[in-house]
């Protein structure tokens, strides 16, 4: 092959030589940018680029077939990345034909690329299978590119068989060298599967705000109901502060009421005392002067029990001789004792000195020993007993009082120092007020101490009293 010199005339065939060489497919002439490339190419300024440099670089001699090979290799490329573009791309002339299409628009249509260039919109949108009612949109968004040489981009839907199709087409009209628009090229991207995402998050998140909005509304009513509950019970708390006021007023009232005539009673018992009796008369007269004695006990346990709920009742503890306190508790229930035929003693060393409240233990002992006379057969023994020892809380004193009765029943066991509770279940009619024990509890508790039992039925039970030292020429206020 001969040698071309690089004439200026030379050049200016090596360069027409170059663009004609160039099949006349419409990818070729592609504007830029395009967003129909992902790498970011551009096909027609590609081509011309290279010509101009093959045209600038032609320095001296070169082989016209070595040119025609690099245009070759560098068309094949811009043909294989063109076609490699996975979504259906075309472009269509100022007449609304077809110039070029990519092999993803080929095998929609099931057809070689080469059948479809020259065909028109219209036919191409048929071999498509574009709904006939939606070709006209189609092509007047071509027209529209062409008449304002702006970009144009519009969702389409189309039904399907499992539901609408939606297509985004993006229109990106190539102005020629006169500046008007030569090729308008589309690029159809499938969005059904982000359209029907988009739906199903739309009807989750509509789903979502009514779930919301009935929750709120559940929650809305369910908080007016517990307002209107909480008024009721304030009301009926109101009502209950009430009623206790009313009867504690009632409960002081009536106690202090009895507490006159009882004296009177006790006093002239005492005044019969000093008078010369039988046996009888004397047996009868003890048992009276004790029966007035567990009905000023009882008296004395309502008022001291309201005192040490309200925290008035104060306890003055000093060192008691515990064998003398036990003793003259023992010798109120004697003759209650001898009729029994029971045997009561004492558990404690002479010289045992106990730091406690005399008075309200005094008490503490009277109810514990009716407790123990109550259930206990006769010709049963209880006794009384105390010695100095320590606890976890620390140095102090152990009471105990112990029988040989019936003993607690187990179902009882939980509830037997709650008020009204006795100590066996009601196969008659009721003895006592079932407050003596609750009594005992606050007393002791009063003290610092606290009172526990143990207890099997058939086989007796003792009650335990473990009291604190306390501080030297300390007074406790009731629960200190």
């Amino acid at each position: 092959m001969s040698k071309l010199a690089p004439s200026s005339h030379h050049r200016r065939r090596w360069l027409w030589a170059v663009l004609v060489l160039v099949p006349t497919p419409a990818w070729a002439g592609l504007p830029a940018p395009s967003p129909l490339s992902s790498s970011g190419f551009e096909p027609a300024w590609l081509l011309v680029g290279l010509a101009g440099a093959l045209w600038l670089g032609l320095q001296g001699d070169q082989d016209l077939e070595q040119l025609w090979r690099i245009v070759q290799v560098s068309r094949n490329k811009l043909k294989a990345i063109f076609d490699a573009i996975s979504d259906p791309i075309c472009s269509l002339t100022p007449q609304l034909r077809v110039e070029s299409v990519n092999l993803a628009l080929a095998r929609r249509t099931g057809r070689h690329p080469r059948e479809l260039v020259g065909l028109t919109g219209n036919q191409l949108l048929a071999l498509t299978k574009v709904p006939e009612s939606l070709c006209p949109e189609v092509i007047d968004l071509a027209l529209q590119g062409f008449a304002s040489n702006l970009p144009r981009q519009r969702l389409f839907e189309i039904p399907g068989e499992d539901g609408p199709l939606f297509f985004d087409v993006t229109l990106t009209p190539v102005p020629g060298e006169d500046g008007a628009v030569s090729l308008v090229i589309f690029q159809v991207r499938d969005v059904t599967a982000l359209k029907r995402m988009e739906q199903t998050i739309r009807e989750y998140s509509q789903s979502l705000e009514e779930m919301v909005a009935q929750r709120t509304a559940d929650l809305l009513a369910a908080q007016e109901e517990l307002r209107r509950d909480r008024q009721l019970l304030a009301e009926a708390n109101a009502e209950l502060r009430r009623l206790e006021t009313l009867r504690h007023d009632l409960t002081n009232m009536v106690v202090h009421d009895m507490k006159g005539p009882l004296a009177e009673v006790m006093g002239n018992l005492d005044l019969l005392g000093y008078d010369p009796l039988s046996p009888s008369q004397r047996e009868a007269l003890d048992l009276a002067t004790m029966a007035a004695d567990d009905l000023l006990r009882m008296i004395m346990n309502l008022l001291d029990i309201d005192r040490l709920e309200e925290g008035r009742l104060r306890v003055r503890r000093q060192a008691t001789d515990f064998a003398a306190l036990a003793q003259g508790v023992l010798d109120r229930f004697q003759t209650l004792l001898r009729l029994k035929q029971m045997r009561a003693e004492i558990a404690a060393e002479p010289t045992l000195r106990v730091d406690l409240d005399p008075d309200l233990m005094r008490r503490v002992l009277q109810n514990l020993l009716t407790n123990a006379l109550n259930h206990t057969p006769e010709g049963g023994s209880i006794v009384l007993g105390a010695r100095t020892g320590g606890d976890e809380a620390g140095a102090g004193s152990l009471i105990w009082v112990s029988d040989s009765g019936r003993g607690i029943p187990e179902q009882l066991k939980e509830r037997i120092f709650q008020k009204f509770v006795q100590g066996q279940q009601a196969h008659g009619p009721r003895t006592s007020t079932g407050l003596g024990l609750t009594f005992c509890k606050m007393a002791v508790e009063a003290h610092g101490g606290r009172i526990w039992f143990e207890s099997r039925e058939g086989g007796g039970t003792t009650f335990f009293i473990w009291l604190p030292e306390s501080e030297p020429g300390r007074e406790r206020p009731n629960g200190a």
